[in-house]
């Protein structure tokens, strides 16, 4: 369930979320409305002067004030004091005293940078600091008990461990960094050795090319891993060891050669997958693993491809689980970035693309069917997705959220209509096909018939002339400007010539529209020769003009919460509108669309886009 706290949105937020909802700060009057994306904890993101700042929804306490709500969640240094009242009062203008707030007040509270999670292969091994004045690397370091003569490799491994730290001589307060500990440096437990194997006579251990290192990892006090041209290994030997107890016999080996090796289940898919995420696969060439106590495991990457995520986790994948016990625990305990995923038995798509997410190392990798995404407020379009995918700590605030979608190999117009519009608020979505009789699958590619121009905006004026003027011309009534009207009292008696702004008939009736400089005899005497008086005061706001004109027109119209536009539980997707729908069924036929919907606020252009593809138009009001 899907609770919308609405008290708190304003027109201008952009909200995204998953766990948290993330809403943007009010943009210029002139920017259109962001879409409101939620997931399930309330936090808003504000893009001002080209920076991010995040705020949480709170509900105030009794006895709580400001700076009491934020030591609470974290320690407050003094030098964030005058930034977080700065940004405290833009957000919360109708504050005027932060230490004194009143219970049951919302308020939108500045988040404070949390502590950044201890990176695969480094738990134990580094601890967070946060920085305050007069701190610097050296000093820290000594605190903790590193020696003179260790500082320089210690000093390196901070610039390592910490994307931040360019300058080991500049470090920053309030920022929080990761500090080496002894145990960084600290080899694991002695491996067997791994030598050249009497059984696999097929991989040598030639240096005659150097090998190419893999990209740098977390644990820099670890050998590189190789990677050599696809020329060296046969496909006979995938794998090289030494444990004896392990190897293969000739025969076993002969008898399992003789047999045609089946393409392992959903390969195509694991890489389009992959690449869709923005990382690699190598399963070309051969990849060397030295180990501590000498030698090294040899794989062939063809039989044993290795994801490479930007984290620095290296997912080994053994499609047949044929990687023996001792050598998963030999590359597990020696590297501490590579994670081993075995597929043996496995023909489900969904299970082996679970496995191997739950291997990237990324910050969040949640099932997105039970809670989906849904964006928007007013006009909301809920998303279900197999997999919600959040890359590190911050992807949730800088809107870097990932859908992993299983969709049909033609998926409807509706569901394509919904998978664009994610992309276009900002939603990267990667739906997916599969065919179980091939075992395989692949991305699906969705077509924009919708055309790159968002449809016109269509917003009722203020009020006055304007909306009236807006609403004859949308219902499509013809209209005069100053006709000049002869108005004569009963046996012709007198004759007036009253010139109105606006003339216009409709539901066979004749209108005139008045501003309120009619007088109220006047008003009558145009009543007692056959026109009707449409009275349009400057006060009354354009949306009650639009909806009594609707009622003269004899168009019916009708209010209605969170109405199910397209899809369904069923569809993979839903649309869901609150506004004023018109139900006149011929009106909407003479139209040639499915909706009319008169929504209260304004309307981002993606979502007008999709509107569009439903059939549906907006109109703000």
């Amino acid at each position: 369930m899907h609770i919308h706290r609405r008290g708190i949105l304003r027109p201008g937020f952009l909200a995204v979320g998953a766990t948290v909802l993330l809403l943007g700060v009010a943009a210029p009057a002139q920017e259109e409305e962001r879409p409101k994306i939620f997931l399930e904890k309330k936090i808003f993101a504000d893009t001002s002067e080209g920076k991010k700042n995040f705020y949480e929804v709170h509900t105030v306490m009794e006895g709580e004030s400001f700076w009491r709500i934020l030591n609470r969640k974290n320690p407050v240094f003094p030098a964030e004091y005058a930034s977080l009242l700065r940004e405290f009062k833009r957000a919360n203008p109708a504050v005027a005293d932060p230490g004194k707030l009143k219970p049951g007040q919302e308020i939108l509270l500045p988040s404070l940078a949390s502590f950044p999670r201890i990176p695969p292969g480094l738990e134990g091994k580094a601890a967070a600091h946060r920085v305050v004045k007069g701190d610097n690397l050296t000093k820290l370091l000594k605190r903790q008990g590193v020696s003179r003569g260790d500082l320089p490799r210690y000093l390196e491994a901070v610039k390592e461990i910490n994307e931040s730290v360019r300058d080991v001589d500049r470090i920053f307060a309030g920022t929080t960094i990761l500090l080496p500990t002894a145990a960084y440096y600290e080899q694991p437990q002695e491996a067997p050795s791994v030598t050249a194997s009497e059984e696999a006579p097929a991989v040598a251990l030639s240096r005659d090319v150097p090998p190419e290192p893999v990209p740098a990892v977390a644990d820099s006090a670890k050998p590189e891993a190789q990677i050599r041209a696809p020329s060296a290994p046969q496909a006979s030997a995938p794998v090289m060891q030494t444990s004896k107890e392990h190897a293969k016999t000739e025969r076993a080996k002969k008898e399992e050669a003789a047999l045609p090796v089946p393409r392992p289940p959903y390969r195509g898919l694991l890489t389009d997958i992959l690449a869709g995420l923005g990382e690699k696969l190598a399963d070309r060439g051969t990849l060397y693993l030295p180990v501590p106590s000498g030698g090294e495991v040899i794989l062939n990457l063809e039989d044993f491809p290795v994801a490479r995520f930007t984290n620095g986790t290296q997912a080994l994948i053994d499609f047949r689980g044929s990687l023996p016990q001792n050598i998963r625990s030999l590359i597990t305990e020696t590297w501490k970035n590579y994670r081993v995923v075995s597929l043996e038995g496995t023909r489900d798509a969904g299970e082996i693309l679970h496995r191997l997410l739950q291997a990237s190392g990324y910050h969040s990798v949640k099932g997105g069917i039970s809670r989906p995404l849904v964006i928007g407020v007013g006009v909301s379009v809920t998303l279900p997705a197999d997999w919600v995918v959040l890359r590190t700590p911050r992807s949730l605030l800088s809107g870097e959220v990932i859908l992993i979608k299983e969709v049909p190999e033609k998926p409807s117009g509706d569901l394509g209509a919904v998978l664009l519009y994610a992309d276009r608020v900002g939603i990267r979505v990667l739906p997916f096909a599969i065919d179980p009789s091939a075992l395989e699958g692949f991305l699906v590619g969705i077509d924009d018939t919708t055309g790159a121009d968002a449809p016109q905006r269509m917003a009722v004026p203020p009020g006055g002339l304007a909306a009236l003027d807006f609403a004859l011309d949308y219902m499509g009534i013809p209209k005069k400007e100053g006709e000049r009207l002869k108005i004569g009292g009963k046996a012709d008696a007198f004759q007036l010539i009253v010139q109105p702004e606006r003339t216009f008939e409709t539901g066979g009736r004749r209108y005139v529209a008045d501003t309120g400089k009619m007088s109220p005899a006047l008003r009558t005497l145009v009543r007692d020769s056959g026109f009707t008086v449409f009275p349009v005061p400057k006060d009354e706001p354009g949306r009650e003009i639009f909806r009594r004109m609707l009622k003269e027109a004899g168009i019916s119209s009708e209010t209605r919460r969170d109405f199910l536009i397209s899809g369904g539980e069923k569809e993979g997707h839903s649309v869901r509108v609150t506004g004023e729908f018109v139900t006149s069924k011929e009106w909407l036929e003479n139209r040639k669309v499915r909706e009319v919907v008169f929504f209260g606020g304004r309307v981002h252009s993606a979502t007008r886009t999709l509107m569009r593809a439903l059939g549906v138009e907006i109109i703000e009001w």
